[in-house]
């Protein structure tokens, strides 16, 4: 089973056990392709974000990558 890596605001936020402003404050935008995110290190304390869209005809939203979330709880 693959794992999803992306999760919504909400979740990211219930992850982690911090409020939702904590997340947004220490979000970075990750402007590069997913592909590469394995080898693009993340500032520490910080996670990172990509706007991306769910399937055909929605909007893009904020995904929080889980690894850099999991990070948090070391």
């Amino acid at each position: 089973m693959i794992e999803n890596l992306w999760v919504g605001l909400d979740k990211a936020a219930e992850f982690v056990d911090v409020s939702k402003p904590t997340i947004l404050r220490r979000a970075v935008y990750f402007n590069k392709p997913v592909a590469e995110i394995e080898v693009c290190p993340c500032p520490e304390g910080k996670v990172r974000f990509k706007k991306l869209k769910l399937g055909k005809g929605t909007r893009q939203e904020r995904r929080y990558y889980i690894p850099d979330l999991r990070l948090w709880l070391n």
